[in-house]
């Protein structure tokens, strides 16, 4: 069977007489769930003496399972290959704070493009790729959006006071408080939360007749980790975690059996970024254990999975490959007139999945997939890189490739990890290997050239837009310093870096420069720490905006120290992009904390 042939997938699933009523639609939902923070020796599945997760096991058993497949080793740069099908440093994400993971917003999504094919589409949990207009999920093609800003509970600017068990979260534009809602697991859990409304909205579509493609990456495992309040006595807080995460699983499983679609999803399971365990390297590294996590895929009416119908596919596989396996699936369209610029990188790994090896297209056999993770201001050449590619003989894999470097100056490294899973025998100084060593330094050369050529570009929150009536500018996309979570904030840890923004119209803006959000105000004021954190000698604050050569204000205050904050109002800032910096001084002129908070309002004339 050719599984990209869609007409013949529905033959198969409405010749089943006991199909249930939502499965009828025209095409399978999607679910594509991803953890955080944990990958292989986090499941029982791959190590008996891990956290207990016989739903996942279950799952993994009775899928199609990607044995070599590769994400980012970090959070946002995984998010943004994963949804545009492209390299996380083509689309302007290599860091995940200092406003380097706000993807571009002229990358075209997933989302996009399950929306322009007619599905509904959801978002749950975890997004990490600006929290600004035009960066939002809402901005990105998801109709339904469930989230925390930031990257994680607790980070700077996510809502004050955030933990995974005790934690408020925006639901499509309205702030809700968790609560136990009953829904079997004992207590609030953020990922129980956010299960629960991706329910909600499969749901409604279900109930539609709409097909639907519900993203799932949740927010945890990551640190820091708080005890589910359904955990076992005596494991710790990140192990119960994972077990809540694997509880939700099978609630989610059971959600699909009860309403009548199993058969008719395709639901996918991964993890965004390598934990380490018996590979080398861990989250960060470029290395094997920071990118290869584990990858379920089950679609019993795509004879993909189902019971008795698991089985493992070797071939080399990552992340921007899941947007064209998805379009060549469903046969999905693409968006009209997609720019030369924005081509999808990735490889549609369709013919991979059945079981004749006669149909394997030799050009997805020869290809080589870069995958590296910079955490920097500005992409820097050989930095923790890593080429991936597989060498076959036929229909056999006999050696699996590994490139590495890890920085301009260091060596490079070769590996063989189909004999050498731990990456522990350097072979490249073995001049048997000088062509293939040659080969993949040209990978790497021509993927280079695609990130230098916008790598000087800012990624812009745009202010005034009717779309963000009101934006709030936060610390965590300080370009040049890091201040990236709440405990920073708590403890007035100086800093102070610009931020890149693109103001709508011409006009004034009235700029509230603050210590603590808007959310306690009631509870702090400029100078103090009460309950929260350190009091701060703020004694005056500053704001420069400018673009190029020519500032366009760079005005100092006085600051009442018993005020919320420092205000500005603006006048005449022209239409167009700017580069926005503040500060606190202290009575001795000396910078104090930093500005954690900018809320910025345009005036209306």
């Amino acid at each position: 069977m050719k599984l990209s042939k869609l007409g013949l997938l529905l033959t198969i699933f409405l010749a089943h007489s006991n199909l249930g009523f939502a499965q009828m639609q025209n095409r399978p939902n999607v679910i594509f769930v991803m953890p955080d923070d944990i990958s292989h020796s986090s499941f029982s599945y791959f190590k008996a003496n891990a956290p207990q997760t016989p739903n996942i096991d279950a799952l993994g058993k009775e899928s199609v399972r990607l044995t070599d497949f590769h994400v980012s080793p970090s959070c946002s740069p995984t998010r943004g290959a994963l949804l545009t099908g492209r390299p996380s440093d083509v689309v302007g994400v290599w860091h995940t704070i200092n406003g380097r993971n706000m993807m571009r917003a002229d990358e075209i999504t997933m989302a996009d493009i399950f929306k322009a094919n007619g599905y509904a589409t959801g978002l749950f949990f975890k997004w990490h790729l600006g929290d600004n207009y035009p960066f939002r999920p809402k901005d990105r093609g998801f109709e339904y959006v469930a989230w925390i800003k930031g990257g994680g509970t607790g980070q700077q600017p996510d809502y004050w006071g955030n933990t995974n068990n005790h934690a408020h979260m925006w639901v499509n534009d309205t702030l809700v408080e968790m609560t136990d809602e009953d829904d079997g697991i004992p207590g609030a859990f953020t990922t129980n939360f956010f299960m629960n409304r991706a329910m909600d909205f499969m749901t409604d579509n279900i109930e539609k007749n709409k097909p639907f493609f519900a993203y799932i990456p949740l927010g945890t495992a990551h640190a820091p980790h708080v005890l589910p309040p359904d955990a076992r006595e005596g494991v710790s807080a990140k192990k119960g975690t994972i077990e809540n995460i694997d509880k939700n699983m099978g609630r989610l499983l059971k959600f699909l059996d009860d309403k009548g679609i199993a058969d008719n999803t395709i639901l996918v399971f991964t993890t965004d970024n390598g934990d380490g365990g018996y590979l080398r390297g861990g989250k960060g590294s470029n290395y094997d254990g920071g990118t290869r996590v584990p990858c379920f895929i089950r679609w019993p009416n795509g004879h993909l999975g189902g019971s008795g119908q698991g089985k493992d596919v070797q071939p080399l596989t990552a992340h921007i490959d899941w947007l064209p396996t998805f379009m060549d699936l469903l046969d999905l369209e693409d968006v009209a007139n997609r720019p030369e610029n924005l081509k999808i990188r990735g490889r549609s790994f369709v013919p991979m999945l059945d079981d004749n090896p006669k149909n394997d297209p030799i050009a997805y056999k020869n290809r080589a997939v870069v995958i590296n993770d910079m955490w920097t201001e500005f992409p820097e050449k050989y930095k923790k890189l890593s080429v991936k590619k597989d060498d076959w003989q036929g229909d056999v894999i006999v050696h699996k490739w590994r490139l590495i470097r890890n920085s301009s100056t260091s060596d490079w490294e070769l590996y063989d990890v189909l004999v050498d899973e731990k990456q522990k025998n350097n072979i490249i100084s073995n001049s048997e290997y000088d062509d293939l060593v040659a080969e993949l330094k040209a990978e790497y050369e021509a993927w280079w050239k695609l990130v230098e050529a916008r790598s000087d570009e800012y990624t812009r929150i745009i202010i005034g837009n009717k779309a963000e009536p009101k934006t709030t500018l936060h610390a965590h996309d300080f370009h040049g310093t890091f201040i990236w979570d709440q405990s920073n904030v708590k403890k007035g840890d100086s800093g102070s870096g610009f931020i890149a923004v693109e103001f709508d119209k011409t006009g004034t803006y009235n700029f509230d420069l603050r210590r603590w959000p808007k959310e306690i105000e009631k509870q702090t004021d400029l100078t103090s720490g009460g309950d929260f954190g350190k009091a701060l000698d703020i004694a005056s604050a500053r704001i420069k905006i400018w673009n190029g050569d020519t500032v366009y204000v760079d005005e100092k205050k006085a600051a009442d120290p018993k005020a919320d904050g420092v205000t500005f109002s603006l006048k005449n800032l022209p239409k167009g992009p700017a580069f926005i910096q503040t500060w606190f001084y202290n009575q001795t002129g000396e910078m104090e904390g930093a500005v954690y908070y900018n809320y910025v309002t345009p005036v209306q004339n």
